[in-house]
């Protein structure tokens, strides 16, 4: 029985999954291959999260792939590869934020990232905006639980349904309602305790769907 059957992989036409079972069996070439399309994946989520100048980027985004690896055998297919490995990422980033050893390290970042999704560029002051916005949800995360932060962050800084989410999480869909819900609380209660977070109140707390992608801050 192939390696696809044990698992029950759901037959998939995303083509890097096509090197799954070759790498898993000891296929050099293609789990390199695997990894160099998804890397981009786990760095963006790295970036997004913690800010492109975070000094730890580049580990967290390691950390990633290794969990991609480790978690291989278990993929099923019922998301892309890619969300698979976003999912991750952005465990990986979540935790580390609340590690006190990377926290003692966090700066917020004024210019962390550009903004390059082939368009024309916005006016100063709204990219400023945006970044402020995109620098105090990463704060704001902080607050709440792990799996509310994860959904959260899944929805409104990847622009992910509540179905992908779902999918991706190994969830109930009510359930990352329920999370996006509690999680939208309790940053409120974070906006009314510091000022500085009310600048989420209409870009985040207040919305129940993330911005298009290309519309926010591309790390």
């Amino acid at each position: 029985m192939s390696a696809i059957e044990d698992r029950e992989r759901a037959p998939s036409g995303d083509p890097v999954a096509a090197w799954i079972d070759p790498a898993l069996q000891g296929d050099a070439a293609a789990m390199r291959s695997l990894l160099a399309a998804l890397a981009p994946v786990v760095m963006r989520a790295a970036r997004r999260l913690l800010g492109r100048g975070h000094p730890d980027v580049d580990d967290v985004a390691q950390q990633a792939l290794v969990g991609v690896i480790e978690r291989l055998p278990g993929f099923r297919g019922e998301s892309s590869l890619g969300h698979f490995a976003e999912r991750i990422a952005v465990y990986r980033a979540l935790t580390a934020r609340r590690d006190a050893r990377f926290r003692q390290r966090l700066a917020v970042e004024a210019a962390d990232a550009d903004v390059d999704d082939g368009k024309s560029p916005d006016s100063p002051f709204a990219i400023a905006a945006s970044r402020a916005r995109l620098a105090l949800l990463r704060e704001a995360l902080d607050a709440v639980s792990p799996p509310q932060a994860e959904a959260l962050a899944l929805h409104f800084l990847f622009d992910r349904t509540i179905a992908e989410i779902a999918t991706m999480t190994d969830s109930a869909e009510e359930t990352v309602r329920s999370r996006l819900r509690l999680g939208k609380q309790a940053l409120r209660t974070k906006i009314e305790k510091d000022g500085r977070f009310r600048a989420l109140r209409e870009g985040v707390v207040e919305n129940t769907v993330a911005p298009p992608a290309g519309k926010e801050e591309e790390p």
